[in-house]
């Protein structure tokens, strides 16, 4: 099966063992039980205690996600982060796995443009020894040159062969004409050149650079007691130390410059049918806009076939296959897209149709009551979304990682409440302005 490119940015991950949402009174409260710990060396924890559950999550996320890949080493943090569990000072690849899978134990890792992460689910009773091993591949990996060599090439193949299927090659277009020279440009693959750039010798240094304790926040959710689990933790993470002193600088990307006009590639493959893609500017995931881009895409299409392109285009025209939009919603710079799957020959009906649909929001905005319904929409969502405690971990330290503190993932449930009519208005208008289009076609 091709696997395809993802296009918008969650919270990281959902893992699927589930326990119920915090509810106080019918309100949402994930925060109220929060402990939160500074250690000396900048890392931050944050506990909290679900004793109605026997899973334990913890999220170690970092700062370091693949837009700080050095330039001309673009896939180093992917690679880092796969290379993991490639074997350690104290444990082989396949003393790692059997250890893992003796302790019933699931650990993960993985690299987002945004954010690195390791992330571990276990019983109580298994914690303390998965939690040794977390450290053990972090502290010591040694990252042996055939693991290596057979996941670079494992990478590169898997990079090469999303070009295959249309939709990847609109998708990856799509990226690089709309973000230009930012490193968003990028999957989290990096790229080819970049891939046989990175050397096994690389890993090593760029891994103490994402593992910095100032870049890392960790959270912990599960069947616990704090002041039993703390000192662990603490004793775990306190010896951590800063100052990167590698090769390699970390790219630090400039101000990203939104495009200033509209922007059209074709593409010639051999398909059937035709894809269109056509995106705009959109608010970062913390901005304050974002409430309001978040309602604009659930009427628009990302709700489903509820939306108002599949609607209008698909059902009340028949011009396409399927139509939706997504709020491919980011750390930095982010974008609104559209898609649609059509005939060659109903392309410019279904352009001009899109890009009415979208003006619509800066010249009619939306009521009040729909605006409403979209909120409890996306209310439901965020619950149902963040039932497990492993989905929780990652909320809580993804929230306090980045700078907007670990409260906020309560205050969201309010963060559509102000959403107005005019609100619409003003972030479509502001947003809306220029396109970025790619089409694939016969």
């Amino acid at each position: 099966m091709k696997k395809r490119v993802g296009l918008t940015l969650v919270l990281l991950l959902a893992f699927a063992l589930s326990t119920n949402p915090a509810l106080a009174g019918g309100t949402v409260n994930y925060t109220a039980n929060v402990q939160k710990v500074v250690l000396d060396n900048g890392l931050t924890l944050l506990l909290k205690e679900n004793p109605a559950f026997d899973i334990i999550a913890l999220a170690l996320l970092s700062e370091v996600g693949t837009i700080y890949d050095p330039q001309g080493f673009e896939g180093l943090t992917y690679l880092t982060q796969r290379n993991l569990v490639s074997g350690t000072e104290n444990r082989q690849a396949l003393e790692l796995i059997t250890e893992l899978e003796s302790l019933g134990v699931t650990l993960n890792t993985l690299a987002t443009n945004d954010i690195s992460a390791v992330v571990l689910q276990a019983l109580p009773d298994s914690f303390a020894a998965s939690f040794e091993i977390v450290l053990d591949i972090i502290e010591n990996s040694v990252f042996p040159e055939e693991e290596f060599a057979r996941e670079r090439d494992l990478s590169l193949t898997e990079l090469m062969s999303l070009t295959d299927d249309p939709v990847n090659a609109l998708v990856l277009a799509y990226q690089e004409v709309f973000y230009g020279d930012h490193p968003y440009r990028y999957t989290a693959y990096g790229s080819y050149e970049g891939l046989l750039a990175v050397q096994r010798e690389h890993l090593k240094e760029w891994k103490d650079y994402i593992y910095e304790p100032e870049h890392v926040t960790v959270a912990v959710v599960g069947n616990f007691d704090t002041a039993e689990l703390l000192p662990i933790l603490e004793e775990g993470f306190g010896s951590w130390q800063g100052g990167y002193s590698g090769s390699l600088p970390p790219n630090k990307a400039g101000l990203f410059s939104y495009p200033s006009e509209d922007r059209e590639l074709v593409i010639n493959l051999p398909t059937e049918a035709a894809f269109l893609m056509i995106g705009y500017p959109a608010p970062d995931t913390f901005d304050e806009d974002s409430a309001a881009m978040s309602v604009i895409n659930i009427v628009l299409g990302g709700g489903g076939v509820g939306g108002r392109l599949f609607m209008e285009i698909r059902q009340k025209l028949g011009l396409a296959y399927t139509a939706f939009s997504a709020y491919d919603e980011r750390l930095g710079p982010s974008n609104l897209l559209t898609f649609v799957a059509t005939h060659p020959d109903n392309v410019e009906q279904v352009r001009e149709k899109v890009l009415s649909e979208v003006q619509r929001f800066a010249t009619e905005g939306l009521t009040e009551e729909e605006i409403a319904g979209v909120a409890t929409q996306l209310r439901g969502q965020y619950l149902l979304n963040n039932e497990t405690n492993m989905a929780q971990a990652v909320m809580l330290a993804q929230a306090e990682l980045m700078g907007r503190g670990y409260q906020w993932v309560d205050e969201y449930m309010t963060f559509f409440d102000n959403v107005t009519p005019e609100d619409i208005k003003e972030a479509a208008s502001k947003y809306f302005q220029h396109y970025t289009s790619v089409l694939v076609t016969p």
